[in-house]
């Protein structure tokens, strides 16, 4: 299970941690759906292909590790594939910040916040996903809560 905070009450850049240990610092864009990850020693890219659709990408040194597509803009859901592995992550519910993580039609895991006024998430992923994929899911997750606060305001 990891966690997420963020690095102030106003700030949507989060530290990532994973049993208790920073794990991975993501900061995000102030424009674009984009932003930096060092997960470990390594630093990455996480980017929208195109400036209002595409898919999204994590990459470190050109390297593609994670893409996930979003088949409509009316839903908040994502085809998530590495390695030739597949994942839909999608809302729970039109009106929660919650969202499920599903492999083969299956509940595999959770990403939710720990309450209705904190950007402080829980995400409850297979263990056996590579730490990156899942810091990709919790920054998939950041920029739809991102979204919404945004056309809330």
């Amino acid at each position: 299970m990891i966690r997420a905070e963020p690095h102030s009450i106003f700030s949507w850049d989060v530290t990532v941690y994973e049993d208790g240990t920073p794990v991975a610092d993501i900061d995000m864009a102030w424009v674009r759906e984009a932003g930096e990850v060092m997960i470990g020693e390594v630093a990455c890219r996480l980017y929208r292909e195109g400036l209002f659709s595409g898919a999204y990408v994590l990459e470190a040194d050109g390297f593609e590790w994670v893409r996930a597509v979003k088949p409509s803009a009316l839903f908040r859901t994502f085809e998530i594939t590495y390695d030739d592995v597949h994942y839909t992550l999608q809302a729970r519910s039109a009106l929660r910040r919650t969202f499920e993580l599903h492999q083969d039609g299956d509940l595999v895991g959770t990403i939710y916040p720990d309450h209705a006024f904190t950007r402080k998430m829980t995400a409850d992923l297979p263990e056996a996903m590579p730490l990156a994929v899942r810091v990709f899911i919790v920054w998939l997750v950041l920029l739809m809560w991102k979204r919404a606060a945004e056309s809330s305001s």
